[in-house]
């Protein structure tokens, strides 16, 4: 995993390219086994953050963890209950859509506030199954920084999985495997 962070922090070196022929969305999975999400974790902010700071890198990290309870206000919630009484199903798809739309924003507003910069997303399994990566980088793909995030998962046949389900996403991000 510590080749993983170095790798990445190499990459964090270069200036974002705003040229060229074909249009990426300037993101960055960092694929690894689920089994080491606290390996990745105490990896990221133990020894990978603070050397960002060393070397003056701009960044800005979200942890997802607490997400869903940090971004919603309680009208939201509040809704949220209702329509889980009225049809589970609508509720999963209503949530999901909420999130991602959040998490879009959020990831928008710190990307302003670093602009040629990092905003890295852990603790992404917190969000499983209710996000679709794919989604949310298509959806940030203009914005003017790197996204890097955590994907605890694996790439098989080609195709990743997320938390070993199928993943749908169509990524343009680069693949840094952890």
């Amino acid at each position: 995993m510590h080749a993983g962070f170095s790798s990445l922090c190499e990459m964090l070196k270069e200036p974002l390219r705003t040229d060229g022929g074909v249009k990426t969305d300037s993101s960055i999975l960092l694929v690894y086994h689920p089994d080491r999400e606290l390996d990745f974790r105490e990896q990221l902010l133990d020894s990978f953050l603070p050397q960002l700071e060393a070397n003056k890198n701009k960044y800005r990290i979200i942890d997802l963890g607490g997400f869903l309870f940090t971004d919603f206000d309680e009208q939201t919630i509040a809704e949220l209950c209702e329509d889980e009484f009225d049809d589970y199903r609508w509720l999963c798809q209503g949530l999901a859509s909420r999130v991602e739309q959040s998490l879009t924003k959020r990831v928008a507003q710190l990307a302003a506030e670093v602009p040629g910069g990092t905003v890295i997303l852990y603790s992404t399994v917190s969000l499983y199954p209710l996000v679709r990566f794919g989604e949310l980088m298509r959806d940030l793909r203009d914005v003017g920084c790197r996204i890097a995030i955590a994907f605890p998962g694996e790439e098989r046949g080609g195709k990743l999985h997320f938390m070993n389900q199928p993943d749908g996403g169509n990524y343009l991000a680069v693949k840094l495997m952890m």
